[in-house]
């Protein structure tokens, strides 16, 4: 009996232990972590690739300004109107070192661009410029236009505003057409010496009859002879009348603005002569 009960209890201890570690063995499967991948050192982090930069959207072209294509257009000034945004603001040649005169033309300086306003386009056809005068000169100019229009006339502005390097530029036209500045200057104001600098000059044409536009055979129309009777009410006096004082050219089509003081101002040489 004795026997027995050794040999079950050495039995039993090899069950316990058997178990036991059974259970250990369990325990540490359940219990195992699994290792975390190796961090990645910086020179091996994978980058976001880069979004492309957006393209900016490609600029609108510009109106074509090139003048039409016709005979009609040949005694036009090509330089079309400038937007205050881009007009050199730089003064003419200064008054006070000018000369008096250039082949009878007085110095004038250019306006503030911040003082130009739209006084309407020229329309010729399809071809179409805007034009600037002076603030003051504009509100006059459109009172002008609305008398003419209640008499069935077209009036319309042909050349306003005028940067002196876009005077140089027509004048310089002017010098290869008629041979000399002194020719030239018969036609055309040289740069620093033209009305048009001061805003308050404009070429005035009939939209129905291009024909006439800056020729003196404008003269001979119902616009210009409404004008000479009607201008002055709004402030504008013709500029070169026939055997003007300063010796220029008749030219029927180009008027001043002389309604308020700053604008009178402008022109007091011219006038005193």
């Amino acid at each position: 009996m004795k026997g027995f009960q050794k040999i079950f209890g050495q039995f039993q201890f090899v069950v316990i232990s058997i178990l036991t570690t059974a259970i250990i063995v369990w325990l540490a499967a359940s219990l195992q972590l699994v290792p975390a991948d190796p961090p990645v050192s910086q020179e091996q982090s994978p980058q976001p690739s880069a979004k492309p930069a957006a393209e900016p959207p490609p600029e609108s072209p510009s109106p074509d300004r090139v003048k039409p294509a016709s005979p009609l257009y040949d005694n036009l000034p090509s330089i079309p109107g400038t937007p205050p945004a881009t007009v050199n603001t730089s003064p003419a040649t200064p008054i006070a070192s000018a000369p008096k005169n250039y082949y009878g033309h007085l110095p004038y300086a250019e306006n503030d661009s911040s003082r130009l306003v739209s006084v309407g386009e020229f329309v010729r056809g399809t071809y179409r410029r805007t034009e600037y005068l002076d603030q003051e000169a504009t509100a006059a100019f459109a009172q002008l236009i609305q008398a003419a229009a209640n008499e069935n006339l077209t009036l319309q502005p042909i050349s306003g505003f005028r940067s002196v390097k876009d005077q140089s530029e027509l004048f310089d036209q002017q010098v290869q057409k008629h041979g000399s500045q002194a020719a030239a200057a018969k036609f055309s104001a040289p740069p620093g010496f033209s009305e048009h600098h001061t805003g308050y000059a404009i070429d005035i044409g009939d939209r129905n009859q291009p024909d006439q536009d800056l020729k003196v055979a404008f003269e001979g129309t119902t616009a210009y002879r409404w004008l000479t009777t009607n201008a002055s009410t709004y402030g504008f006096e013709l500029s070169f009348p026939r055997n003007n004082a300063q010796g220029i050219n008749f030219e029927p089509w180009h008027w001043r603005y002389v309604g308020t003081q700053r604008a009178a101002v402008q022109f007091a040489s011219a006038r005193s002569l």
